[in-house]
């Protein structure tokens, strides 16, 4: 998977890596549609992100624009059955699915915690769809910071429609937000789901409202609650209310209104530009997020050393001066020796 041609690699910095790169068969494997080496790379970006740059570089040219759908929602509304139900109508039209599915992570080992292939085992058979579960491990938005680039692989392999679980919605769970094109929120009655949905603002994220598990008590209580929020918001925005859909998708009732919704929305992003734009949003992110990583790691390289920094707070803090001069000082001799660093190559290579 990855070869070695001398050095020590480093775990942050891909300018450091000192020889090490992807080997050619592993490329050739994964082009000519080897699922172990589909698996292998999004192994590499999840484990070792210094590779990002070099994976991302090979992967545009075959990426072919698939519709990424985030499926988000509290803990236990049922969201990996919904996702399986999706993917079985999916098939039925002859798409091919990536699954992306986030759980949380194991506190020893930082993996997958609870595998949410495990429950979605009646699709592995299915060559046309690619089941993947990340750990979210320090991914606070409800995702792994992998996410979008085990996405991009699975774009890159051929899947037309990709589907991103996330591992629950809190208040700050909403990075599903900025690597899918179109949101599906998942609810289900009788849980307070309305409030912490309003409290983590997700109500303003979704194009698609799902009541799952509509079978149970409370249903049409919160069906009024959602109809009542977007009634009264309905004069602040420019975009109509999100559909309201019930369903249960353990008995696999409603879904094939879902899945129908599901790709009229999709018909409407891209006929309307918004899918362009999505995609386009994400570039520009990826930039200006890759630029600040990088100019952070270097300048943190040249900041001085933990214990000076402690010592200079203490004797500032015994002689009761601002820390303002030292820091104004260090700045300026960082800037110094960065402007002296060799410039970051264009490619992230």
């Amino acid at each position: 998977m990855v070869s070695k041609a001398g050095g020590k690699r480093s775990p942050v910095n891909p300018e450091k890596r000192a020889g090490y790169s992807i080997s050619p068969e592993t490329w050739d494997q994964f082009l000519n549609g080897s699922r172990l080496a589909c698996a292998r790379l999004i192994s590499l970006v999840e484990n070792h992100p210094e590779f990002i740059p070099e994976v991302r570089n090979k992967l545009i040219p075959h990426q072919k624009g698939a519709v990424r759908v985030g499926i988000t929602g509290p803990p236990g509304v049922g969201k990996s059955t919904v996702t399986t139900a999706l993917v079985r109508r999916a098939l039925k039209e002859n798409h091919s699915i990536g699954v992306i599915a986030v759980d949380p992570s194991s506190p020893f080992t930082g993996g997958a915690f609870l595998g949410d292939r495990v429950r979605m085992q009646s699709l592995s058979g299915d060559t046309r769809v690619f089941i993947r579960s990340l750990a979210s491990r320090d991914g606070h938005g409800g995702l792994s910071p992998s996410t979008p680039y085990a996405a991009d692989i699975l774009d890159a392999f051929g899947m037309d429609r990709i589907l991103i679980e996330t591992v629950g919605v809190g208040q700050a769970e909403l990075d599903v937000l900025t690597c899918s094109d179109m949101i599906i929120l998942v609810l289900q009655p009788g849980t307070g789901d309305i409030i912490q949905a309003l409290k983590a603002g997700i109500l303003e994220i979704g194009d698609i409202f799902l009541v799952n598990k509509a079978d149970l008590p409370g249903t049409e209580t919160l069906l009024e609650s959602l109809r009542f929020l977007f009634e009264i918001n309905a004069g602040r925005k420019d975009k109509p209310a999100p559909p309201i859909l019930t369903a249960s998708a353990i008995q696999d009732r409603g879904m094939d209104e879902v899945y129908a919704e599901m790709e009229r929305a999709i018909r409407g992003i891209i006929r309307s530009g918004a899918l362009q734009k999505k995609k386009r949003d994400r570039m520009e992110r990826e930039i200006r997020e890759s630029i600040q990583q990088n100019l952070w790691e270097r300048f943190s390289a040249l900041m001085n050393a933990p214990e000076e920094i402690q010592a200079v707070s203490e004797r500032l803090l015994e002689n009761r001066q601002s820390p303002y001069p030292y820091i104004r000082n260090t700045c300026a001799q960082i800037e110094i020796k960065f402007t002296k660093e060799r410039p970051c190559h264009e490619d992230g290579e």
